[in-house]
């Protein structure tokens, strides 16, 4: 109970952007827990924020060897890999969750943006920017993107 509550209060402590408060707690609350993922994962958003890369990617190795697949902690390890100028582990990354959960669309926002911007693998980024686009119609950036990138592949 302690600890569920700590986590919810680091969550909410997430959201309104206090990296440093939510880490601490999130810190307290797998040593509680060690063996709950979104604890690991969420900390390493936090230290993501702080720019602590390295941080950040322990506890998301931490979160992937308790589930190797989960889809949010694959998708912010794919970030993480972006951040840091590895572009094929973070398509890796991408395409390991997609495997596993075609439905998660976070992760197909983010492997287009990857292939679109950092790979140039235009039809990668159209592909996942529709995927996206069709699962979230109100996000009305990605349908600009998508008329971007099919005028960029026409005029190839």
């Amino acid at each position: 109970d302690a600890a569920r509550r700590d986590f919810q209060r680091a969550v909410s402590m997430l959201n309104n952007q206090n990296y440093e408060q939510a880490a601490g707690l999130l810190e307290n609350v797998i040593e509680q827990s060690p063996g709950v993922t979104a604890p690991y994962i969420n900390l390493a958003i936090a230290y993501r924020h702080l720019d602590k890369l390295k941080q950040a990617e322990m506890h998301l190795k931490a979160a992937l060897d308790l589930m190797p697949t989960h889809p949010v902690a694959c998708n912010e390890y794919g970030m993480l890999y972006r951040k840091t100028g590895r572009f094929n582990e973070a398509r890796a990354m991408y395409e390991k969750a997609l495997d596993r959960f075609p439905d998660y669309y976070p992760v197909h926002r983010n492997l287009a943006i990857l292939c679109d911007l950092y790979l140039d693998d235009l039809d990668c980024a159209l592909e996942h920017y529709e995927i996206y686009g069709r699962a979230v119609p109100e996000d009305g950036q990605v349908q600009m993107w998508i008329t971007d990138l099919r005028n960029r592949i026409k005029s190839r």
